[in-house]
């Protein structure tokens, strides 16, 4: 009996059955590895092998690379129409390395050569993040050769560390303004290595896949989205935070591919958001926001935020005093107004929170920019090519929230993906990953090997940096991926659970005269040319 095939639109095979790829980095977090309760004892029993088993009774192929916490990283391969796994060690693998996802995903392909290819990324996510070379990272650099000191405290009159420079996990980043603690929990691949192992995987014989299921929290992210569209044909993602469910979504969905026996990969991409959707109503509680995309539109919408980003800049710059001063407070109000995810402590989506829904500002500059027409018909242009892009969006109190008095209200039809937009509300409070951001031209030799795309064909960052012009900087946030909530299977009330992982509140951590570094940093950033 023929296998359940992809499609183009026309009708044309896309191979002759369907090979999932699942690659599952949960070796930094115990939670995910032991899921649920902590009493998964061996990646054979791990509920996400007992699901992708499901998937293949289907007719799909699976192979999986699954990493755990004080465990080997296990190669599972299931072939389609069987239950029974071969899971093979493959040591302990460096699941953060585009070299890693690159062979993982050349030689899945090699085991099912006729496949078309589906790419599933589980464990953490957290929309943009930089690729940073840690060997580079040495107490000299950091410091400028001494020239000044790192202060850690909740107050600005802080001690020096011992030595004047902090001996600390996570390394040293030289740019101006770097964070000292590069986060050491949860760090997935970095935006720039999901797409370079992708590149890489191709140069091996892998084909593209035809769809990338990115199963973590922000990762329908525009400058993820577009450093992948290359290299892939469609996307599926969460806008905020995804619950992690542990793959229970993923056999209804290639059920259904069996139940039809064909699917383009937008109807496929299209069936993940919807069991996805299916699995955490079934709970209640837990409000998410979901995209999907056809990565062929990535190109137009960097053009549309590139349009956008220089009209808000070169407006900025042609006013000066009070006039200034009135269009800081529109674009400001606007991004008040537009739809936040959750970057900063607490749970609250507003600002400060440092990720905003793209298709969301937009909307609000092309109603609330109207003294301002350049700005206002590059946002109105925008929005029209990010509509259609939001696949779902609850209303919901989320369990995690102990209060009980917290909405994730994603009900508005104008969402699509987020954007990073760093100290929104002009207070001198940085993410940790600005710095890394900005210098998007790095001198030799590079901290960061490589910048994405995004950055260097939009005008976005100067117009980040025109927007905080005359900001005195404070401080960066801590160093920290913001947590994976973990599908809350005893959810009875929102003060019955604590919630796994939150640790502690993440705050703001002035530094001492790297402030003045970054100051003159971003008051130096000119326009590209």
């Amino acid at each position: 009996m023929p296998l359940p095939i992809l499609t183009s639109p026309d009708g044309k095979p896309l191979g002759d059955s369907v090979l999932l790829a699942v690659y599952a980095p949960f070796g930094s977090d115990e939670t995910l590895s032991q899921f649920p309760d902590n009493q998964t004892l061996t990646a054979a029993t791990h509920p996400l092998v007992t699901a992708l088993k499901q998937v293949a009774l289907a007719g799909t192929h699976v192979v999986a690379l699954v990493d755990r916490v004080d465990d080997f990283t296990w190669l599972v391969d299931i072939p389609a129409g069987s239950t029974v796994a071969t899971i093979t060690s493959r040591w302990k693998q460096d699941m953060s390395s585009a070299r890693n996802l690159a062979g993982f995903l050349a030689e899945a392909y090699q085991r099912h050569p006729k496949a078309a290819l589906v790419l599933a990324l589980e464990g953490h996510g957290a929309g943009y993040l930089p690729e940073i070379d840690r060997r580079r990272q040495t107490p000299s650099r950091v410091t400028d050769g001494g020239k000044f000191e790192w202060h850690f405290s909740d107050t600005d009159a802080a001690p020096v560390l011992p030595g004047g420079f902090p001996i600390l996990p996570g390394g040293f980043p030289i740019l101006p303004g770097g964070f000292p603690i590069l986060p050491t929990n949860h760090m997935p691949l970095s935006t720039w290595g999901i797409g370079r192992a992708l590149e890489l995987a191709r140069t091996q014989g892998a084909p593209r896949p035809a769809v990338i299921h990115f199963n973590n929290c922000f990762n329908m992210s525009v400058e993820l989205l577009h450093t992948v569209a290359p290299h892939a044909d469609y996307a599926t993602g969460y806008i905020n935070y995804n619950f992690f469910t542990s793959g229970s979504a993923y056999p209804a969905v290639f059920q259904a591919l069996k139940a039809k026996g064909k699917a383009t990969p937008r109807e496929l991409a299209t069936w993940f958001a919807q069991q996805n959707h299916a699995q955490l109503l079934l709970k209640t509680h837990h409000p998410t926001v979901a995209g999907m995309v056809e990565l062929a539109r990535m190109e137009g919408i960097a053009t549309g935020v590139d349009k956008l980003s220089d009209a808000m800049r070169i407006a900025l710059q042609s006013l000066v005093g009070a006039a200034r001063q009135a269009l800081v407070d529109v674009l400001r109000t606007a991004i008040l107004k537009a739809q936040q995810y959750d970057s900063e402590p607490g749970w609250e989506l507003e600002a400060p929170d440092q990720l905003t829904d793209l298709y969301s500002l937009a909307a609000v500059l092309a109603t609330d920019a109207k003294a301002y027409p350049t700005i206002q018909t590059a946002a109105q242009e925008l929005a029209k090519l990010l509509a259609g892009i939001k696949q779902y969006g609850d209303n919901d109190t989320p369990w995690l929230d102990e209060t009980g008095q917290i909405r994730w209200d994603f009900s508005a039809q104008t969402l699509a993906m987020n954007i990073f937009l760093p100290d929104p509300l002009r207070t001198g409070q940085w993410d940790w990953r600005s710095p890394y951001y900005v210098d998007n031209n790095p001198t030799p030799p590079p901290l960061q090997p490589g910048v994405i795309e995004f950055l260097k064909v939009t005008g976005w960052v100067d117009f980040l940096v025109e927007y905080h012009k005359d900001v005195p900087f404070k401080s960066f946030h801590v160093g920290m991926i913001p947590p994976f909530p973990a599908f809350n299977a005893k959810y009875d009330g929102p003060r019955g659970i604590t919630p796994p992982e939150c640790g502690s509140p993440r705050k703001p951590w002035p530094l001492g005269g790297i402030a003045r570094r970054l100051v003159d940093f971003l008051s130096r950033h000119g326009d590209r040319t």
